[in-house]
């Protein structure tokens, strides 16, 4: 039945484009209709992620700069406010130690008191010169946090892989044996598991805390930011950059879809839940999103994820020049992709359980599914398969009402998208960190002309990827964890 699930994904995927090429290539007058019920579809549906986009812009511009310290001390719980403890984790695999005090800093910046916070630095026992950096960070950060410490995750730990959620785990687990010694009530901890390039915003751990704290289902709830990818905007290829805030575009809309919205990259959650649920997965890649599908399934179906008003920042995935960072950036793309191994991991899970209904079951597979095929189809079949069918059909059928109706609904597409463009220039203005002096005024018309090139890499690094994530994982070829180089120029 594994085996089956795997396949699923990937030959719907391949389906549903090969049923447009074979259209295309024998009847193009019927692919000319099938791409216009195609696009009608997408232009109802761009227009509905617009408007959760511009709902989602307005919650957290209205709410980002809230006092949320005085909202954490002022709030009345069943749980007191100076009883909460912080444990920030950061996995580490041969990120220069400047990536590292830039997170670190962003940390100690925070308006949340540091004497409530507790920082582990997790290296891999794989990245030979681990224990002599962290042991530079931990002398560099002491007295800064409440406490600070460091884990190395051992290497070729039978039935794990080398993956990120390997060694949260192994240092969760140490974590657990500290907080025990030292008397910690589990239901007080909140855990974050950051990537190393994670800078929090300076309200992020008083936003997590004041919600935590609001939340009568705290223990039955992740809380996620919206990851902004601007760290090292400044530096990034124009590409890269459109790439990634597409991404925190995607978050930000999944982030008004409650019903469906689950964890990703940099996330929290009660430390009493994480040990319940028995930590993060060690032997697949997407531990991110499957902890939420760990959670979903130990509490039949009980579990949701709460977006948070702030965000934390990262890098933009650049390798060491301009066809390097389209490697870097293919490769980056196509390990989110290979989430689709959530569908596998939940399907299996839901005929094991008897207590989630049915069709919650039927209803989380479906939407697994919905956005992992569109993600691999939607933007091969708009940038080619619909180009071409234009062509061939005016050379074969020059006038066919059918492909003045395409022309039509084509044209119906460039212009949505244009809405799109704009409105993706004008919020995306409100995550820019400040210029530095070094580079000029100029880089804000780059900005603005760097929505040009969607059209063109949304296939290329967008659908490309992820069908090849599916692909793999119906061939049965196992795809090995990423870890996306991050780097710091002086």
């Amino acid at each position: 039945m594994k085996r089956l699930l795997e396949i699923i994904p990937g030959f719907l995927s391949w389906s549903i484009l090969i049923f447009f090429i074979v259209l295309f290539l024998t009847m193009p007058l019927s692919a000319a209709v099938a791409i216009i019920v195609f696009l009608l579809y997408w232009v109802f549906r761009l227009l509905y992620m617009s408007i959760l986009l511009m709902l989602a812009h307005h919650r957290v511009i209205t709410k980002r700069n809230l006092d949320w310290l005085a909202t954490c001390t002022t709030f009345k719980s069943d749980l007191k406010f100076e009883d909460i403890i912080h444990v920030v984790l950061y996995t580490i695999y041969k990120e220069p130690k400047e990536v590292l005090e830039d997170s670190l800093d962003a940390l100690k910046e925070s308006l949340y008191p540091k004497d409530k916070v507790i920082v582990v630095l997790a290296g891999e026992q794989r990245d030979q010169s681990a224990l002599e950096k962290l042991n530079f960070l931990n002398e560099k950060y002491k007295g800064h946090f409440r406490d600070i410490f460091i884990t190395i995750h051992p290497k070729d730990t039978e039935g794990e892989i080398p993956a990120k959620g390997a060694n949260a785990t192994y240092a969760a687990k140490i974590i657990r044996e500290y907080l025990e010694k030292n008397g910690y009530d589990f239901r007080n901890v909140i855990i974050s598991c950051f990537d190393a390039d994670t800078c929090p915003d300076k309200n992020y751990l008083a936003c997590l805390t004041a919600n935590f704290l609001k939340n009568p289902k705290r223990y039955r709830t992740s809380f996620q930011p919206f990851p902004v990818y601007s760290n090292n905007i400044y530096k990034a290829p124009a590409f890269a950059r459109v790439i990634e805030m597409g991404s925190t575009f995607w978050q930000l809309i999944e982030s008004m879809r409650f019903e469906k919205f689950i964890t990703f990259s940099s996330h929290s959650m009660s430390f009493k839940t994480l040990v319940e649920v028995g930590y993060w997965p060690v032997d697949l890649i997407s531990d991110d999103s499957l902890i939420f599908w760990k959670c979903f399934i130990k509490y039949d179906g009980d579990y949701r994820t709460y977006p948070l008003e702030v965000p934390v920042f990262m890098d933009i995935a650049v390798g060491k020049g301009l066809i390097d960072t389209v490697r870097v950036q293919y490769k980056q793309k196509r390990r989110w992709a290979w989430g689709v191994e959530n569908f596998v991991f939940a399907g299996m899970a839901f005929m094991d359980n008897k207590n989630i209904p049915f069709l919650e079951k039927a209803r989380r597979c479906y939407q697994i599914l919905d956005n992992h095929i569109n993600w691999a189809t939607w933007s091969i079949i708009v940038s080619f398969i619909t180009p071409l069918t234009l062509i061939w059909g005016q050379i074969i059928s020059k006038d066919a009402l059918v492909l003045f109706n395409l022309t039509y609904v084509n044209n119906i597409i460039f212009h949505t998208f244009s809405f799109i463009l704009i409105l993706s220039v004008v919020i995306s203005y409100e995550f820019l960190p400040p210029r530095p002096r070094e580079v000029s005024r100029f880089i804000y018309v780059v900005f603005v002309l760097q929505w040009l090139l969607v059209p063109l890499i949304s296939a290329f690094l967008g659908s490309f990827p992820a069908l090849d994530a599916q692909t793999r994982l119906a061939l049965g070829k196992p795809l090995y964890f990423y870890p996306t180089p991050k780097k710091r120029e002086a």
